[in-house]
């Protein structure tokens, strides 16, 4: 068992500034020599879960450590996973307050091999559920409806009948989303409200090209399809399903202009957004805005693609700007209007020259992982027309896998509070439409009453009310002038 340090600590924040670590927030330690990768999921039940990847190997497997804390970082509980090699966390849903199911796959949910975890908060009684993939299948997530478990992916056919067959305790049920080939899953949605559970898939190639509309209802016991017909032209690479006060759904996210046949949508640069709504299985409406209709779109690129973009513009050229853009998974609403967060990112590379046994030179291109460049803030009405837009400037954010770097939320006053975590300093900046409330600004957070020399690999997370987990990796000189390399977990709040 990893020997975790929990620790009081004590700031008060001064002036502009609005993170702050009053009320006796904790941190948790976890030596990081001991392990190979770590999560964190912090659960909107008030649960913090963390999982670590042990580096020691296991006869039974890789040796993972479940920890659960309760929102006093006080551990309330602890499991031994054993896992096949190369498995990493893949996707996780939460099931009511207490019931979360965490799913173990390769990367990119390659071979669709996967072990299931249920998990119960309450209680700490976990099942786990191994299906052996295959090497034709591709799992894309999980969705978690009642007692039903979605198990969704490109070509699953080979593993229905497995999955099927798995005895299970009364009640709880496994079921495999069989979707076209050559397809890409845009999002799905579990609706509590009106028991069923939503897809939306783009079809690649014939007789499935376009988007088409899954739903699976309680009362049936299959995936029924519908095709959308969208009015406007362009070719849908990411969304959001949002739910409403009815059976209506509303849909937002990028797309572009181009067809492209990159299999992952990190791989597409997307020319704007859309916005429409979902009635009885089909488009009510659909409004797109490129991000030249943006009005600050601009301030996001560098001043010379800036400039030619104006110009262009000032002479009624069409203009084109493309990015790389992650969607968060959560928007918000204020009042009656809806915002979209995402994160525009590149990757990036280095080469190194290296010799082949005759002695020739070559080249080799090395990942040096994704950079985040700028987050952008849109809202839209709920008749789908753009309100306003705005953003924030990123800078020293690089990860090695895409994840959501940038944390944002709304406050009282219909401002925006835009937020990220490097170097123990907390970068914020607030906007309220297309206005700057105040500033870019950095804000030094004490993490540890100790002498840091160096960190690295830092996010926040949001987790309850305005409580927040800042984490990363440090090197620590301690009172007794002992070094030591931990992984962090620090509690913030939002004054």
């Amino acid at each position: 068992m990893l020997r975790y340090i929990l620790i009081i600590l004590f700031f008060i924040s001064n002036g502009l500034s609005a993170f702050s670590q009053n009320n006796n927030p904790l941190r948790i330690e976890v030596e990081s020599n001991k392990i190979e990768d770590i999560y964190s999921l912090p659960i909107e039940s008030k649960h913090l879960l963390v999982l670590e990847h042990l580096r020691k190997r296991a006869p039974k497997g890789e040796h993972w450590i479940l920890e659960v804390f309760n929102k006093q970082m006080k551990k309330i509980g602890n499991k031994d996973l054993f896992l096949p090699r190369d498995f990493e966390l893949f996707d996780h849903k939460l099931l009511g307050d207490t019931i979360i199911w965490l799913c173990f796959a390769e990367p990119d949910g390659d071979n669709s091999s996967m072990m299931l975890y249920r998990l119960d908060l309450k209680t700490m009684f976990m099942r786990h559920i191994y299906i052996k993939g295959s090497r034709k299948a591709k799992l894309d997530r999980i969705e978690v409806l009642n007692n039903k478990l979605f198990i969704i992916g490109d070509n699953l056919k080979e593993i229905k009948s497995q999955v099927e067959n798995v005895k299970l305790p009364s009640g709880i049920q496994l079921i495999t989303v069989i979707i076209p080939e050559h397809s890409q899953i845009i999002d799905s949605k579990s609706d509590e409200k009106n028991n069923r559970v939503v897809i939306i898939i783009n079809g690649r190639k014939e007789p499935n090209k376009g988007l088409y509309y899954f739903e699976f209802t309680e009362d049936g016991d299959s995936f029924s399809k519908t095709k959308l017909i969208v009015s406007e032209k362009g070719n849908i690479v990411d969304g959001r399903l949002i739910e409403t006060n009815t059976r209506d759904l509303l849909f937002m996210g990028t797309y572009s202009t181009h067809y492209s046949r990159q299999s992952s949508k990190r791989n597409i640069p997307v020319e704007g957004v859309y916005f429409g709504k979902i009635s009885n299985k089909k488009f009510v409406f659909f409004n797109i805005n490129k991000f030249s209709e943006f009005r600050n779109v601009y301030s996001t690129l560098d001043y010379r693609t800036a400039i030619k973009a104006k110009q262009k513009q000032s002479n009624g050229k069409d203009v084109n700007l493309a990015f790389k853009l992650l969607i968060h998974e959560k928007y918000f609403k204020q009042g009656n209007n809806y915002v979209m967060v995402a994160e525009s990112y590149y990757p990036e590379y280095h080469y190194e020259n290296n010799f082949d046994s005759r002695g020739y030179m070559y080249q080799t291109q090395v990942f040096d992982g994704y950079k985040t460049s700028n987050c952008i803030v849109a809202a839209f009405s709920e008749t789908g027309d753009l309100l306003w837009d705005n953003y924030m400037h990123i800078n020293n954010i690089r990860s090695y896998s895409l994840q959501e770097n940038i944390l944002t939320f709304p406050e009282v006053d219909s401002s925006i509070v835009i937020a990220y975590y490097f170097d123990a300093h907390i970068v914020s900046k607030s906007v309220k439409g297309n206005d700057v409330v105040f500033k870019k600004t950095e804000e030094k957070i004490e993490t540890i009453q100790e002498n840091v020399i160096s960190e690295e690999l830092g996010n926040i997370q949001a987790w309850y009310g305005k409580y927040f987990i800042v984490s990363g990796h440090q090197i620590i000189i301690g009172k007794n002038s002992k070094k030591r390399k931990v992984y962090f977990f620090n509690l913030v709040s939002f004054d």
